[in-house]
């Protein structure tokens, strides 16, 4: 898969940059518009670009699949790498967690997100947003990361999004990096799920 990835990348740059040589032939403007910003402008650069239509397209499908392979190799990658930490954390009934298929990097680091949902949650007690956050930090969080750094947290580069789903339709949410810092902390409804 890693390979296929790697052919991908080579085939879109030779393309890219096929493509952009014939659009300075054609006009200058069209040339810098594909050379900045040619993912981000299919169709004025589509509609504006007369030569070889079918070079075009290929380009197109290939700064698609890129960044789809990208994200499927990275959620293969977490699904194995997750496993003995979420298996620990369901075994002890203190998490039961979904890995989603959501993939972001910051900083050099890339971040999972899990969704989660604990059967601590029904019997504790909260009155705002911030204290949700704080109490599910020292009933939930804590005792987990001392799992996480044991398994997941070994994993250099990476880290999660950690969202706990409360009775009352909020979620705290907890950035993860590894070995298991926390480096954010804040709540969010269930419309846009630690977003």
């Amino acid at each position: 898969m890693l390979s296929l990835s790697v052919f991908l990348i080579f085939i879109g740059i030779v393309l890219y940059f096929t493509v952009v040589v014939d659009m300075f032939k054609q006009k200058i403007w069209l040339g810098f518009l594909g050379l900045f910003l040619f993912p981000f402008t299919y169709y004025h650069a589509f509609k504006n670009y007369t030569g070889n239509k079918l070079r075009m397209g290929l380009l197109l499908v290939v700064t698609t699949l890129v960044p789809f392979t990208y994200i499927q190799l990275e959620l293969s990658a977490a699904g194995s790498e997750l496993e003995p930490f979420l298996t620990s954390v369901g075994e002890s009934n203190l998490l039961s967690c979904s890995l989603e298929s959501s993939v972001m990097s910051s900083g050099g680091v890339t971040f999972y997100t899990l969704f989660c949902s604990s059967k601590l949650s029904e019997s504790l007690k909260y009155t705002s947003e911030s204290e949700l956050v704080d109490v599910y930090w020292k009933n939930i969080i804590q005792p987990a990361l001392s799992a996480y750094r044991d398994s997941f947290g070994k994993v250099e580069g990476k880290g999660v999004v950690l969202g706990i789903k409360s009775p009352s339709s909020l979620m705290a949410c907890y950035k993860i990096e590894n070995p298991g810092n926390v480096i954010e902390a804040w709540s969010s409804g269930l419309s846009e799920p630690c977003g």
